[in-house]
């Protein structure tokens, strides 16, 4: 972890401009074509939930400042940020499930499989708890094609507040392939627009070419 240097970052005046916002949170959506990723998982029996999530945690890592974070009263620049998603309990409670991110598909998806379970079977345990913030907050929507989504924030927390949210939806057939939402929201203060289409464009990139990316 890095503490960054405000009076020396270029992006010092933009930091101050949105850190002063009553809320300085921005989404972006796009529709990402997730046909080969669909029919890799549907041949190897992968879970989509948990293979997209490596890819998207992989691409977001990959633009800097995605893992930029504030911390008690710093901008900090984490090495690795690993992913914190959303797990249904078996008695219907949500609670969330946090793994450690690996650049090596088959190791991360082991572990992550494993957290998943293990959430799962103790429901309702966890949520959050311990002001961890090298996180991507992660949960999709599987059941409706959904274009938009909010997220809910606790803005007196900039903290928590900094960590971006992903969020997708159910993917549908559009014009012979598989389409779905897949929404990003972030903290102004350390992230504009283009990083965001940036990471976008590298997540279908990869989806593009599946079976390469997770070799």
């Amino acid at each position: 972890m890095k503490i960054i240097d405000i009076e020396n970052w270029n992006r010092k005046v933009i930091y101050k401009n949105f850190i002063g916002y009553t809320n300085p949170i921005f989404s972006i959506s796009a529709r990402l074509d997730v046909t080969s990723l669909y029919d890799y998982c549907k041949r190897t029996g992968a879970s989509f939930f948990t293979t997209f999530t490596f890819i998207a945690c992989k691409c977001l890592n990959a633009v800097e400042e995605f893992r930029l974070r504030l911390k008690e009263g710093n901008v900090v620049l984490y090495d690795v940020i690993n992913p914190s998603f959303i797990v249904k309990g078996t008695d219907g409670v949500i609670s969330t499930c946090r793994t450690e991110m690996s650049e090596n598909y088959r190791e991360y998806y082991g572990s992550a499989r494993a957290a998943q379970k293990a959430a799962q079977e103790a429901s309702g345990v966890s949520f959050n708890g311990d002001n961890q913030n090298d996180l991507f907050f992660i949960s999709c929507m599987p059941w409706v094609d959904i274009h938009s989504f909010s997220n809910p924030y606790d803005i007196e927390n900039p903290d928590i507040s900094s960590i971006p949210r992903i969020m997708w939806s159910k993917f549908v057939p559009e014009n012979g392939r598989l389409r779905m939402t897949f929404d990003v929201a972030a903290h102004h203060a350390l992230i504009d627009g283009e990083p965001v289409c940036r990471a976008i464009n590298l997540i279908q990139d990869a989806l593009d070419n599946v079976e390469e990316f997770l070799k």
